[in-house]
């Protein structure tokens, strides 16, 4: 019972295994999905600060020449003219070749647009780009107009379908804004590759509406989100309510396959309105199956002797159940049938099984009780017609025709076995006539043949011998001696007859047996006294019917069992 509890229960724990291993791969895909969320949303942070670091930085580096003489006096001048259409080539030149010199300094700091505007806003030199028309000026932009005012600012700019980064200052000269410096970086892949390099395992691209104009990532990163991917997730990007209130989007799944996520944000600045801004995306690899688990990191992880031994622990536990519930109750039903095959036990022991052998040999003994009462309500066969048995040739003093056959198992007759004919009472011998009165006795024979046992049925009686008469000779000194008698020749031939039938008997019984063993039958019940037995009612009842001498009997195969074959002899 409890092995068959062992099964369920280790059936149960394998399925709790597998079910276990299915939410462990849900849980891990959604703390993987969670911890690449909560690092985008940290990566954008960082990205938002290295703006801010990078717009402080460019700030700085434009202060020198904010601060240079050459350039204050230029703006000074432009700012004092009366008539503002009236401006000298020679001061744009000199101011511009003094902002490209000043500009080299900057080395990796410096700008690829570099204004100088005077406090009307008007740009008095350039730097890089095309050449304004004469009267253009950058007044409307916020952080010039700030700077005109005195304030230091950042932004960025959508200039000519390009965007920058910008940074201005004001120029200060005999105590007033003469003007200012205005500082433009490009957004190039340089700087989106700097950018990415401070978050590692990140791929981060600016975009302009629809289109990335820059991308950058830290190194080689498996799965990471491609352009395709990206621009596919601008396409529905705009959609979402967030992006166009310029707040950052929550994470989102990026790519085909599902195998990444991004956060989208707008930049800080006047380039938000033509939308512009960042697409930050990270690789999400999520587990397929529960064998995902098996990486040789977390194989190499396992405490493999403790999780070796439990289940070997418990598999022994299972095969001591079995065997004691099983097959050790199993092995002595075996034995007992066995036993009772070979006619060593009439019934199965009952109190020596187990569980449902026991049942099992409730059942065999109830069956083998019905079977012995039919057989005992069953009348006796009625004989068979010998003539029928041993055909209907006759048989000559030779012959050996077709003559029944006679099985047996376990001591038993077979059920072709021909019924006993019940035993004929000996004829009574005739009594010798007594000797005259006063005659003597005749003498008593000095050895007579033994007597025989009575068997059934009894041989025939051997005649009374005759009156013994004594012989009396001459010599008187012999009167007292007794003659022995002779035996009679019928009670020798009726001895002979019997030793040589004993022997045939016996001959024939060590043959059956024999016969019963090659045939793999058994032998056990099988005993000399009950074969003769059996024997001797067949030769009777075939000698009285048939008025044969004697019968000889020989032993061969019938579909697999020893049998008899019975011949008359006359």
């Amino acid at each position: 019972m409890f092995s068959r509890f062992w099964y369920l229960l280790v059936a149960a724990v394998a399925g709790a295994g597998i079910a276990v291993a299915f939410m462990a791969q849900d849980r891990i895909n959604e703390a993987s999905q969670v911890r690449v969320d909560d690092q985008l949303r940290r990566d954008r942070i960082e990205i938002e600060l290295w703006l801010r670091y990078d717009a402080r930085a460019r700030l700085d580096d434009v202060a020198p020449m904010a601060a240079h003489n050459d350039v204050r006096t230029a703006l000074f001048q432009a700012s004092g003219r009366r008539d503002r259409s009236e401006l000298s080539a020679e001061l744009r030149d000199g101011l511009g070749q003094r902002l490209a010199t000043l500009n080299n300094t900057l080395q990796e700091g410096a700008a690829q647009l570099l204004f100088a505007v005077d406090n009307q806003g008007e740009i008095i030199a350039q730097l890089g780009g095309s050449t304004p028309p004469a009267g253009a000026g950058l007044a409307h932009f916020p952080v010039v107009s700030r700077a005109l005012d005195g304030y230091v600012g950042d932004d960025i700019w959508v200039y000519n379908d390009t965007v920058y980064r910008v940074a201005a200052r004001p120029v200060i000269q005999g105590g007033q804004y003469v003007g200012a410096v205005v500082h433009c970086a490009e957004v190039s892949e340089i700087v989106t590759q700097r950018l990415a390099s401070r978050i590692p395992g990140a791929r981060l691209a600016f975009f302009m509406r629809e289109r990335t104009f820059a991308m950058g990532m830290e190194g080689q990163v498996p799965n990471a989100p491609d352009q395709p991917a990206i621009e596919a997730l601008l396409n529905q990007g705009f959609e979402d309510e967030a992006l166009a209130e310029g707040h950052a989007t929550e994470p989102d799944t990026i790519g085909a396959d599902g195998t990444g996520r991004a956060v989208l944000s707008l930049v800080t600045g006047t380039a938000r309105h033509a939308q512009v801004g960042y697409v930050i995306a990270r690789p999400n690899v999520q587990m397929t199956t529960p064998m995902a688990l098996f990486t040789e990191d977390a194989v190499g992880a396992v405490n493999w002797p403790l999780a070796a031994g439990i289940p070997l622990i418990f598999g022994l536990l299972g095969i001591l159940f079995l065997f004691l519930e099983r097959d050790r109750p199993l092995r002595a039903f075996g034995r007992a049938t066995q036993a009772l095959g070979r006619g060593e036990v009439q019934r199965l022991d009952e109190a020596a099984l187990k569980g449902r052998f026991r049942d099992a040999a409730t059942h065999i003994n109830a069956a083998l009780e019905r079977s012995m009462a039919a057989g005992a309500a069953v009348s006796p066969k009625k004989a068979k017609d010998l003539d029928e048995i041993l055909g209907a040739d006759g048989g000559g003093p030779s012959s050996s025709s077709s003559s029944p056959y006679f099985g047996f198992a376990g001591g038993q007759d077979s059920s072709d076995e021909v019924p006993p004919a019940p035993p004929a009472a000996p004829p009574a011998a005739p009594r010798a006539p007594l000797p005259p009165v006063g005659a003597p006795l005749p003498p008593v024979p000095a050895a007579l043949p033994p007597t025989p046992k009575p068997a059934p049925p009894t041989p025939p009686a051997a005649p009374a011998a005759p009156p013994m008469t004594p012989n009396f000779g001459d010599d008187d000194d012999d009167d007292g001696a007794t003659m022995v008698a002779q035996v009679p020749d019928e009670l020798l031939a009726a001895a002979a007859q019997k030793n040589e039938e004993d022997a045939h008997f016996r001959q024939v019984f060590d043959e059956f047996v024999s016969m019963k063993k090659t045939c793999g039958e058994p032998t056990a019940g099988l005993t000399f006294d009950k074969f003769v037995q059996t024997l001797r009612k067949n030769r009777d009842t075939i000698v009285s019917k048939h008025g044969a001498k004697s019968v000889r009997f020989t032993v061969y195969e019938k579909n697999g069992k020893a049998a008899l074959k019975a011949t008359p002899v006359r």
